[in-house]
């Protein structure tokens, strides 16, 4: 007995696998027409809808134990009528197609028409009834049911390929639609032309008296070896039979950005752009508020950058970070394209964008000199976002560090803000390097990568006069300013306007031969042009600086 019940519970264990291998209905969907869309009342309506369920649709041929039905009525009528769909064997892809026509002598009446579809998986007997059109539409749709054109319309179609590479239409560019060409590939008789070569090409279609006032249709590409669907979903119009000719709104070659979902961290990452105003914003997941980005370059092509194969765009790429209705922050991309009378050089495809580094502070400069017994190292920030304070670190071999000082930040700004120190512990003789870290107010650190170095000197190792450029050039508003005396000298060192007129006197008197530095401070003065003079002894040099505010 014990026996016979341990078989009985391996068949119904057997049975409840064999029924569980077919899952269920998944997916329905990409109802064609669209929802509102118009026909004639002479022509059968053919609806399109796919069906998908695991492991039943993926393979070839049609799935089994599926049944696809379509509903219709008129408006007016209070119930449906209902049609099962056949299998379109020219679907492909994991999922199945079925198609049903609504028989012309039902439209006749041109009122609008109601339909829905169904989809039944007879394993279970289960029902998939939110069936929706391509645009999500739906369940339930509404087709408009009119009479045709009065006359012949003459249409010219237009796009615009200037965003195309000229390699992927070598072999010509097409349209086609729902009408007597029937979503045709590459048709001759539909081959269209730039004869005034401004990148906008054209072709003309006569739709005869009767045909239906809504146009579907979409735009093709040879390249000597394929013809090539335009990407996206189908472009309308409507036709004008209050005259003869009617030429249609040009539209742009659909152009699909991508590149990854995201960006984190610094790093090269392979993008498709498109010509502006067509952008590809891709989010920037940091924790700086906003982000700034150093060290930004987009270059041609993939190859280098991950090894996608993918063909290379061309052209200059405009890029700026920005924040998105969502909140977060996005780096926005694409080609610039200033001119759209005249054919550019820029084209779509693929570009190689790295980033050297996201930090919250964006540093202008970074630099060491190397002073009487001592280093001074200064940066300039342009901006700086939620910044506590900068810590400087020092070492004599670029691979162990420690730190020297930690400098108070501006916190938040958009206005320059320069920022020095004096490494006063050297050893004469030696180069120290420094690198700087950003320390944000929520305690989340950044080592920038620029490294600056120099080597402190004495007294004795100064054997000239000499006047060095002032840095940061240009300021705003303070800048450091160093010579060296190779004897003891009375010394005058002013600053003068582009008219010659004296603004400040930095230093005025006897000073010791060696190096010195003195530091000017502009924050009262116009933005300019400006001369600093030193005269030491038979000694005179002059320099200039630019103050940028």
């Amino acid at each position: 007995m014990k026996r016979l019940k341990v078989l009985f519970l391996i068949a119904v264990l057997c049975i409840m696998g064999a029924q569980s291998a077919y899952a269920t209905i998944g997916w329905a969907g990409d109802i064609w027409p669209l929802n509102g869309s118009s026909h004639l009342p002479t022509n059968d309506l053919t609806v399109y809808a796919k069906v998908w369920k695991s492991g039943v649709t993926d393979s070839p041929g049609q799935g089994a134990d599926i049944e696809g039905w379509l509903y219709y009525k008129r408006a007016s009528e209070m119930t449906y009528t209902a049609l099962q769909m056949t299998y379109n064997v020219a679907s492909s892809g994991s999922n199945d197609e079925y198609m049903g026509a609504i028989p012309a002598i039902a439209l006749n009446g041109g009122e609008n028409e109601d339909v829905y579809v169904v989809f039944k998986d007879l394993t279970d007997n289960t029902e998939y009834t939110d069936v929706r059109d391509q645009q999500g539409n739906g369940p339930n749709l509404s087709y408009v049911i009119a009479p045709g054109t009065s006359i012949d319309v003459a249409v010219t179609f237009r796009v615009d390929m200037n965003c195309v590479n000229p390699d992927l239409f070598a072999g010509g560019v097409f349209f086609t639609g729902d009408f007597e060409l029937f979503w045709a590939t590459c048709h001759p008789l539909a081959q269209m032309s730039d004869g005034d070569g401004d990148g906008i090409w054209e072709g003309t279609w006569v739709f005869p008296a009767g045909s239906n006032i809504q146009v579907q249709y979409k735009f093709q590409s040879h390249d000597e070896t394929n013809c090539n669907w335009e990407c996206g979903g189908n472009h309308y119009l409507i036709l004008d039979d209050s005259q003869p000719t009617q030429i249609a709104d040009v539209v742009q070659y659909c152009c699909e950005t991508w590149g990854p979902g995201e960006i984190s961290a610094e790093g090269s990452y392979c993008v498709g752009l498109c010509c502006c105003p067509n952008e590809n914003w891709i989010r920037l997941n940091t924790q700086y508020n906003p982000p700034i980005l150093s060290g930004v370059t987009i270059v041609p092509g993939c190859i280098n950058c991950d090894g996608n194969q993918c063909t290379p765009g061309s052209g200059d790429v405009e890029w700026a970070v920005v924040q998105g209705g969502d909140m977060n922050w996005y780096i926005k991309l694409c080609i610039i394209d200033t001119d759209r009378e005249i054919p550019v050089d820029g084209y779509a495809g693929c570009f190689c964008l790295t980033i050297d580094e996201i930090l919250p502070v964006e540093l202008n400069s970074f630099a060491a000199v190397g002073i009487e017994n001592a280093v001074r190292v200064a940066w300039t920030t342009s901006s700086e976002r939620n910044t506590d304070h900068f810590i400087l670190d020092r070492s004599t071999d670029v691979n162990s560090w420690s730190q020297v000082a930690e400098l108070e930040a501006a916190g938040n700004s958009q206005s320059s803000h320069h920022y020095t120190f004096t490494d006063n512990n050297v050893v004469v003789g030696t180069t120290y390097s420094y690198r700087l870290t950003v320390v944000d107010m929520d305690g989340s650190r950044t080592t920038h990568s620029s490294v600056a170095s120099a080597t402190p000197s004495n007294a004795g190792a100064v054997s000239e006069f000499a006047l060095s450029q002032n840095y940061p050039n240009p300021f705003n508003p303070e800048t450091s300013i160093s010579y060296t005396l190779a004897e003891a000298s009375r010394v005058s060192l002013k600053v003068y306007n582009i008219a010659g007129e004296e603004i400040a006197t930095l230093v005025n008197g006897n000073e010791n031969a060696g190096n010195h530095n003195v530091n000017f401070s502009a924050a009262n003065l116009p933005t300019g042009l400006y001369f600093y003079r030193l005269d030491a002894g038979d000694f005179s040099a002059t320099r200039k600086m630019m103050l940028l505010k």
